[in-house]
């Protein structure tokens, strides 16, 4: 691995996935030299890192191996040196800042239960364990900040909690900090362990410590106090002398050489026997590298992932940074199998290890410290556990492989689904980029095997949507030969949008068993392909809108896409008329409540508003979407949008068998749609709901899509250059 330098991949411009400044914008930042990221062989990851461009805060890391680790330390520039080899299955390390003590106890039951308490708050908690005086000592602190006006404000907020006051009753927290003295250096580890236990002995907080040495290897001594003023320092200085008279002491400043102190840590452990070394590193320019030779380093931190690699931990922005450094191949074993799936065809997954691999390049030093992180902000790297056999080998098929134009590497975004379109630039960020045009995109096969369901009305007039699998046919109509189906089950959840989410989706109503309802239409399961959402109140919406900083004077009475681009998406939306402004136009996802792209139609009770205006007629909302027809009444009509049309077809109801004999897929390939007439039915009991395709921005390479090219026989280069325009794919 290179502990530093980066090989500047290719033009200055760039378009960082999902970034909303950089989407913007189309830029990435700054290239420097110096700023620690990897070269064609090696990238660096933020897993914990305090950024402007992302913020993800723990005071405290915990890592595991089963073989131990390695841990090495440098600064600056330097490469890291081996200082010590820990045997010892898990360690967790923190940089040496300012905390808030909240308790010292004998009790290791109440120093856990501050803990869990603590733990739930947004500054992390640790518990360290000592022997003092003779007798255990459990210290819980809270949080590891930059400076102790943000122990203190962490600590006063932490206090407000009524489960933490009640366990304090009484007590006032303590503030820590990076200010140490030095009680000599001794020949051995143990030997600064065994005088460390006389300081313990008289009361003294002491710890064995790791430090420089002239030619950057690792001696030890003891250092006496953490504390976070002078003052305070000055009165364990006291203390420690009149324990031990006959050895002096020096002042360690907070800007010392590198260090690692080492403490003794219980926060997750089920007895006070169960200690885990705690290493407290400087934050200053000092960089911790731990590694597990061949074997995976777990994160508890990252949803316990296991990654391959090393683990840097250091001081960024204040707050402790860890970053992943590994091998660029191995990192990309994990963004295939983080990213697609292991039954997809082999050529699709070459298609990703290579966007996947410009990506990162691309990256330059986009964090500075690092050049992407583990999230989807970039691209998903999820560790080990999603690591398949072809995802490997499409990786280690394409090794080196990258995507340049003739400005040099190109940033290959990608999306899960394109809705069969992808996007055009100006639908997304406004910008153009000679690489990415709109082209048609093989990506139905998401919803192939989708479940039906069957939008119902219950007796109350509510009105929703059951997986078809809980209801059955009753063999009779109503009033109006709308069938009747009954429940098979008991509590059957009747919801807003035909799909499965408690949070985003939750269930409006319950059947009883053998309930009638009336089956009014029918949809598939909502996917990556085709999806609905809502229905939405005006309330909702104008909710929705505020949360995003437009402001809606009065009611909410219509929402319009007044303008659409070249594959259809919405560019532009009015709202009562009046067009709403967003930096660029993909924000309108984000903006109304997360919708899964910008490939939409809205759909009002009675209404048609997916063009550039609304009319009115007296007709019922029957069938919407992409080939996904509902219900129609004998003597209404249908309306029809095409792809390119800006104001639906009419055709009357009585064509309803002869589209759907057609089949979805002719819907599908001719961008039709499905809508209601247009219609007016006022603002007493008016909805929004949203019919899309499509499952992220919708630029570059759709994920389905290269799969559908793959299964039509393309190799990956030619599912490439059908996304990519006017690329060639090269070695870097």
């Amino acid at each position: 691995m290179k502990w530093n330098g980066i090989k500047l991949a290719g033009g200055a411009k760039s378009v960082p996935l999902l970034t909303a400044a950089a989407l913007a914008l189309g830029i990435s930042g700054v290239f420097s030299p110096s700023a620690g990221a990897a070269t064609a062989d090696d990238v660096r990851v933020a897993l914990v890192i305090n950024s402007s461009k992302y913020k993800k805060i723990e005071p405290v890391v915990t890592l595991t191996s089963s073989g131990g680790f390695q841990i090495s330390v440098g600064s600056g520039d330097k490469a890291p040196l081996p200082w010590k080899s820990e045997a010892a299955g898990t360690i967790r390390v923190s940089l040496d800042g300012y905390s808030a003590l909240m308790l010292e106890t004998a009790d290791f039951a109440a120093a856990k239960a501050l803990y869990t308490k603590l733990a739930a708050l947004p500054e992390d908690s640790f518990v360290l364990a000592r022997t003092k005086l003779g007798k255990p000592s459990f210290q819980v602190y809270y949080g590891s900040v930059a400076t102790q006006a943000a122990a203190e404000a962490a600590a006063a907020a932490a206090m407000k909690d009524a489960g933490v006051a009640a366990l304090l009753k009484s007590a006032q927290p303590q503030f820590t900090g990076p200010l140490h003295l030095a009680a000599g250096t001794y020949a051995s580890e143990a030997a600064a362990q065994a005088q460390a236990a006389v300081y313990t002995g008289a009361g003294v907080d002491a710890d064995a410590v790791l430090v420089q040495d002239a030619a950057g290897k690792a001696a030890f001594q003891v250092w006496v106090g953490g504390e976070a003023t002078a003052a305070a320092l000055e009165t364990v200085k006291q203390a420690a002398l009149k324990a031990v008279p006959n050895i002096p002491l020096q002042a360690v400043g907070a800007a010392a050489a590198p260090y690692l102190i080492q403490r003794a840590d219980v926060s997750g452990a089920s007895s006070a026997a169960a200690a885990v070394p705690h290493y407290v590193a400087s934050a200053g320019a000092q960089k911790t590298l731990v590694t597990a030779g061949t074997q995976t380093i777990t994160v508890k931190e990252r949803e316990n992932r296991s990654y391959r690699g090393g683990m840097e931990i250091s001081s960024y922005q204040g707050r402790l940074a860890l970053v992943n450094e590994l091998p660029m191949d191995q990192y990309l074993y994990s963004v295939v199998g983080s990213e697609l799936n292991s039954e997809w065809p082999l050529e699709a997954l070459k298609a990703q290890a290579v966007a996947a691999r410009t990506f990162a390049l691309k990256q330059a030093n986009k964090y500075e410290i690092a050049q992407v992180t583990d999230t989807t902000l970039d691209q998903a790297y999820y560790g080990t556990a999603k690591e398949f056999a072809a995802g490997r080998q499409a990786v280690d098929a394409t090794t080196h492989e990258v995507l340049k134009d003739r400005s040099g590497l190109i940033s290959p975004v990608f999306s899960s689904n394109a809705g069969g379109k992808t996007a055009d630039p100006s639908e997304v960020w406004g910008n153009p980029a000679a690489y990415l045009q709109s082209v048609a995109s093989p990506d139905e096969g998401a919803e192939k095997g989708k479940a039906v369901w069957y939008r119902i009305r219950l007796t109350s007039g509510v009105e929703g949507y059951v997986h078809s699998m809980y209801l059955k046919d009753s063999g009779t109509k109503d009033s109006k030969g709308a069938p009747i189906y009954t429940s098979t089950e008991q509590d059957v959840n009747v919801r807003s949008a035909p799909y499965v989410d408690n949070s985003g989706n939750p269930a409006i109503a319950q059947l009883a068993l053998k309930e009638k309802v009336v089956v009014i239409g029918q949809a598939k399961e909502s996917n990556a392909f085709s999806w609905i959402r809502g229905p939405f109140t005006p309330e909702d919406i104008k909710r929705m809108l505020a949360a995003g900083g437009v402001t809606v004077n009065g009611t909410v009475t219509s929402l319009q896409v007044t303008k659409r681009g070249p594959s259809g998406r919405a560019t532009e939306l009015a709202v009562n008329g009046t067009p709403v402004k967003v930096a660029y136009p993909d924000a309108f996802r984000s903006l109304l409540g997360g919708l899964p792209s910008t490939l939409f139609e809205i759909e009002q009770p009675g209404s048609y508003t997916g063009g550039t205006g609304t009319t009115t007629s007296s007709a019922v909302t029957l069938a919407t979407s992409a080939g996904q027809v509902t219900s129609a009444s004998a003597s209404a009509d249908l309306y029809v949008l095409s792809a390119g049309q800006q104001a639906p077809t009419a055709q009357k109801a009585t064509s309803l068998t002869a589209l759907t004999a057609a089949g979805a897929s002719q819907l599908s390939s001719t961008g039709s749609t499905i809508a209601p007439p247009p219609a007016s039915t006022g603002a007493a009991g008016l909805t929004f709901t949203f019919r899309g395709n499509g499952f992220g921005h919708g630029l570059g390479m759709s994920q389905w899509g290269a799969k559908g090219f793959a299964e039509q026989g393309y190799d990956y280069k030619k599912i490439l250059q059908t996304y990519y325009t006017g690329v060639n794919i090269t070695k870097e």
